[in-house]
């Protein structure tokens, strides 16, 4: 590196000029009086003095006073960890501002299209990482790999997770480590489809995988949009596979509202006694309620032809009483309004089988 680059490369690091000079004089002559720093640069007598206990300051420098003041380069230890740290920083702040430029922050919009689907996925990480209530994620293995310390950390918050892999081959060759730190449940899907991350039932992050001719990516922050994906999610990629890790024994934890009577509906339908709690909101005040009690009615379409719930008749009105030792509940599912409680968390906390199938 030539002397004007490295000048330049100190004034970027944090060097006035007059210090750059003061400074490349003392490396070239070593120890040197104050004039003949003065008289070797362009630095002017009167501000000479200031000058060099400006760089001791910053430790480039040391002074000694013998018939006239002199100065000397200290060991460089501490100038060079410090441009390195500054270099460290400016190439961060490169990155950084890479990244920003291709995703916006969201405070002023609902939904904002990236340009790759590596930028969506890191999203999803991010909002994973944020995550309180229930997670669902549709990925290939690769980006499954990708989300596993995030949704690792999710899940031992108690987070609700439920994932759905594209698997070419059988997923027993896949996923022979134990899957449970990762998910609540995890499904194989042999036809591929795009990335699919629902967060909390308001963030949603989307990106085809089978890639368009213009690669692009989808993130919003809306409840109502999310909701849609989760019903594409739930029934296009959750519904019709089967699990390659099941869930263990009572209790079981769901964020959808539908999806719990379409696994319980069977049982109630038989006399099975259901013991849960919700975790919800209540509508008219919007302030937080769990509740715990036995289940005493399912409504759906159907219901009361004895019907079995499926997702096509849980599309419509999906809602349940439960039986507290403070009375009746009426449980509603995502952006409820007439039920007393909107679930964002039901858990199944017991089974009790009707006598006559015990028998």
């Amino acid at each position: 590196m030539d002397r004007s680059r490295l000048r330049t490369a100190l004034e970027e690091g944090g060097l006035t000029s007059y210090q750059t000079d003061a400074y490349l004089t003392l490396l070239d002559r070593g120890m040197a009086s104050v004039t003949e720093v003065a008289n070797n640069s362009s630095i002017p007598s009167s501000q000479i003095y200031d000058v060099l206990r400006a760089l001791e300051d910053k430790g480039y420098i040391e002074t000694l006073e013998q018939d006239t003041l002199h100065a000397r380069p200290v060991d460089p230890e501490h100038v060079l960890e410090d441009l390195r740290e500054r270099g460290s920083l400016l190439v961060e702040a490169a990155d950084e501002i890479e990244e920003r430029w291709q995703r916006p922050e969201m405070s002023d919009h609902y939904m904002t299209v990236f340009k790759s689907e590596d930028t969506v996925v890191r999203r999803a990480k991010e909002q994973i990482d944020e995550a309180e209530i229930g997670i669902e994620v549709a990925c290939q293995i690769e980006q499954f790999e990708r989300l596993k310390p995030n949704l690792k950390a999710a899940k031992e918050r108690g987070v609700v997770i439920k994932i759905v892999v594209y698997c070419p081959n059988d997923p027993s060759e896949l996923f022979e480590e134990n899957l449970e730190p990762y998910a609540s449940e995890v499904r194989a899907c042999y036809i591929p489809g795009p990335f699919v991350a629902v967060i909390d039932h308001t963030k949603t992050c989307y990106t085809p995988n089978m890639r368009p001719s213009e690669p692009f990516g989808l993130v919003f922050d809306d409840p109502l949009l999310s909701f849609i994906f989760h019903w594409f999610f739930q029934i296009c990629q959750w519904a019709i596979w089967e699990p390659i890790l099941p869930r263990h024994d009572p209790p079981t934890s769901y964020v959808s509202i539908q999806g719990f009577i379409r696994d319980i509906g069977p049982l109630f339908l038989e006399g099975t006694t259901l013991e849960i709690s919700v975790e919800g909101i209540v509508p008219e005040t919007g302030e937080d309620r769990t509740i715990s009690g036995t289940i005493t009615e399912v409504v759906y379409p159907g219901r009361y032809r004895n019907e079995l719930p499926t997702y096509e008749r849980l599309g419509g009105k999906a809602a349940m009483a439960v039986t507290t030792s403070e009375g009746t509940y009426t449980i509603g599912g995502w952006g409820a309004v007439f039920e007393d409680l909107a679930a964002k968390v039901i858990t199944l906390e017991n089974i009790t089988l009707p006598h006559r199938l015990t028998e």
